[in-house]
């Protein structure tokens, strides 16, 4: 009996993964122009156009959503199920703020609605509540910190509203930790990225890529962060 469990959880992810993969490419060639600029402008030529070629991006988010589908469903297919979605929609966003630097509000409602799937795994609704209050509001201050000190836009308001969405998703304690994998993320990146002159100091970049990975890694391994971070409170 295990074997068999074992046998159709490996199907599952693989013919699931395989359509997921497929269909995160054939969704974001095919939404609206509108939804990839703001609000005030008009698309682009290039966003009419193919935005992801099928090769090589199809097999490789097909082999990514095989493997995350894999991992989930150890938890059950009540957290597979919403986390699938979770870590689709993050996908779409994080490619849409690095092409275009822009994510779509349709993306964040999208994420908005998955994230009642996620209410199951707390104790209490108040969690996912203050989450969303935390990740929303610990951006926001952060950007007007920043406009303050470098007299610009430091981080765009679409930041601030998928931090609170991912609040709703990952609750109290999430937040916080994927809070610190964005920022440790997103500091090696661009620190390597400054030294091999790939960008300039002081160059505007999207921060969506790092918000996504940093959800999804929490979305993923939940447990394994969770039992990290208590590893290292305890040191204090």
């Amino acid at each position: 009996m295990y074997t068999v469990t074992i046998l159709f959880r490996i199907a599952l992810s693989i013919i699931t993964g395989i359509i997921a993969g497929f269909s995160a490419i054939y969704t974001f060639n095919r939404i609206p122009p509108k939804w990839l600029c703001d609000y005030d402008q008009e698309p682009s030529h290039e966003m009419w156009g193919e935005r992801i070629g099928k090769k090589p991006w199809a097999v490789v988010f097909s082999l990514v959503f095989i493997a995350a589908l894999l991992k989930l469903t150890e938890q059950g297919l009540l957290y597979a199920i919403p986390g699938l979605f979770c870590l689709w929609i993050l996908l779409l966003i994080g490619v849409a703020d690095k092409k275009y630097m822009i994510i779509p509000d349709q993306f964040i409602i999208a994420l908005a609605v998955v994230s009642l799937g996620f209410i199951p795994f707390y104790d209490s609704f108040l969690s996912q509540l203050l989450g969303a209050l935390i990740g929303g509001g610990s951006i926001l201050m952060i950007g007007i910190i920043g406009k303050l000190l470098f007299r610009k836009e430091t981080m765009g308001f679409g930041d601030v509203k998928l931090f609170g969405v991912i609040g709703l998703i990952c609750g109290i304690e999430g937040i916080i930790i994927i809070l610190m994998l964005t920022v440790f993320l997103s500091a090696i990146f661009f620190g390597f990225a400054v030294i091999l002159g790939r960008i300039k100091m002081g160059e505007e970049q999207p921060l969506g890529p790092f918000i996504s990975a940093g959800t999804a890694a929490y979305v993923l391994f939940q447990n394994e962060l969770l039992h990290l971070a208590g590893l290292y409170l305890s040191l204090f």
